[in-house]
């Protein structure tokens, strides 16, 4: 598992800026890195996620329902085939060792053909259709379908 943590003073990779972020590219760097929103890397994808009390039907949800037992995968994006998949699995393994308190892991995702087939095919739950975006939900099952030992990763053996 390779995820680290993209910190506000951080250096973004740049063939994965933010500013290139195809999904919410109207979202600032600020935005990303405040109020219960970090950033996670596995160096070939990005990954943003907001830390929420509840699930949010629009971006703007994002600001007023910062909490701690939901989190929200609001852009995804890659420059290498198969590391945003990876990159959800990873940092879904990571969340659930280094923030126990979580209980749901949900996405905020655009009304598009590609989101929809990309949760889906990663094994997301179709949960809400909003006006403005669409939630997925992803369970422990479908994540590691295809490694059905990652506990021991979890317990360190």
């Amino acid at each position: 598992m390779t995820v680290r943590e993209i910190k506000y003073a951080d250096e973004w990779p740049e063939h994965l800026h933010w500013s290139k972020d195809p999904v919410r590219p109207e979202l600032s760097r600020e935005f990303r890195h405040t109020a219960g929103r970090k950033v996670y890397t596995n160096d070939g994808a990005i990954i943003c996620v907001a830390f929420c009390n509840d699930v949010p039907k629009t971006v703007d949800d994002l600001t007023t329902m910062a909490g701690l037992n939901h989190a929200i995968f609001y852009t995804v994006w890659s420059r290498k085939p198969g590391h945003g998949r990876m990159l959800v699995v990873d940092l879904w393994k990571y969340l659930m060792m280094t923030e126990p308190h979580i209980e749901r892991f949900v996405t905020l995702s655009p009304k598009t053909k590609m989101a929809w087939k990309f949760h889906i095919n990663n094994g997301a739950i179709l949960l809400n259709e909003n006006e403005e975006s669409d939630n997925y939900e992803y369970k422990e099952s479908e994540l590691v379908k295809d490694d059905p030992n990652w506990h021991d990763e979890k317990l360190g053996h």
